[in-house]
């Protein structure tokens, strides 16, 4: 093989090398609309509290991953944004109703287990702050598909088509598990089981090719965790609850401080909610999404810009 066959296949740039770049430039438009947002913070003398920084960087994150997907697929795949699975087609909100659903019925599945073995008791926040609520809301609405698009996204989907579906979701679920090292009360469990959760996250995506279902599943997991219960939310507890939690027994089981996905009784809960991802026969690709990702491509590998050197296309020159 060549040096030009290493790098393009049938007229294109190989995907592996399109994940690469895109893995890349995401990587320089995170860094960049965080340099962007402190300079912001610095010339405005703001000092926001933690989580109000949380959410700011996940806002802006979010907006500059967003062009920087289109410009991919719009270059290398020629195809629309909505290609890579946040198109607004029929079924949409289906899927993020049905993402919404399981997410809740995991995490509802693992916290009761641990009631029912006396771990985990719970009781009324006494003055629960709504407000407090709503940035929850915002930073988690915010936070879930910005984490989408960078896992299940434009750089996976290139992943899949280079090393198997089956590669892909081991290579990102085990980049999602350890990102999150950096986290308070981090151990080898904890960093299990966030890479677990996100196989689920990535099947759901394959099956419908669309990213509202893990959205809504990534989401409500994390809100009903943080708000409703008042458990800490990956080793981050939120400032304000509708409930309070007491949690006791072996960190092992439970998770302690960074919240059950920290335990191996959640293991359990994400191995039966990925076996229900996966053979579930409601769920499905739309019709749109098939057409959005499988159509044929119109063009190949990006064609150089017309010059005045430049000859006329064919067309034109039989017009002239």
């Amino acid at each position: 093989m060549n040096s030009t066959g290493i790098f393009i296949y049938d007229g294109r740039l190989r995907p592996i090398w399109r994940f690469f770049l895109s893995v890349a430039l995401l990587y320089a438009a995170l860094v960049l609309s965080g340099a962007m947002l402190e300079a912001i913070f610095l010339i405005g003398k703001v000092h926001p509290s933690f989580f109000a920084t949380f959410f700011w960087q996940s806002f802006a994150g979010l907006l500059a991953v967003i062009p920087a997907s289109k410009l991919m697929t719009e270059v290398f795949e020629r195809r629309p944004l909505g290609s890579i699975g946040l198109a607004f087609h029929p079924r949409w909100w289906r899927e993020l109703g049905r993402g919404l659903a399981v997410g809740a019925a995991m995490l509802f599945g693992a916290v009761v287990l641990e009631w029912v073995c006396g771990f985990a008791h719970f009781t009324f926040a006494p003055h629960p702050m709504l407000r407090a609520g709503s940035l929850t809301f915002m930073l988690f609405a915010v936070a879930a598909p910005l984490e989408e698009a960078l896992f299940r996204g434009y750089p996976f989907q290139r992943l899949m088509e280079s090393i198997t579906p089956v590669g892909a979701i081991a290579v990102t679920s085990a980049l999602f598990g350890l990102v999150h090292l950096g986290n308070p009360h981090r151990t080898w469990i904890s960093t299990l089981n966030t890479g677990l959760v996100g196989i689920p996250f990535a099947i759901a995506y394959l099956r419908t090719r669309s990213l509202w279902m893990p959205i809504g599943m990534h989401f409500i997991w994390n809100f009903l965790m943080g708000f409703f219960l008042g458990l800490p939310v990956s080793g981050i507890n939120v400032p304000s609850s509708l409930l309070s939690a007491q949690v006791q027994g072996s960190i092992w089981l439970t998770g302690g401080e960074y919240g059950p996905e920290g335990g191996l009784l959640v293991t359990g809960v994400i191995l039966l909610g990925t076996m229900y991802v996966s053979y579930a026969k409601s769920i499905y690709t739309s019709a749109e999404m098939k057409a959005l990702v499988f159509a044929p491509v119109t063009s190949s590998w990006p064609q150089p810009p017309l010059t005045i050197l430049s000859a006329p296309p064919e067309g034109e020159a039989k017009r002239d």
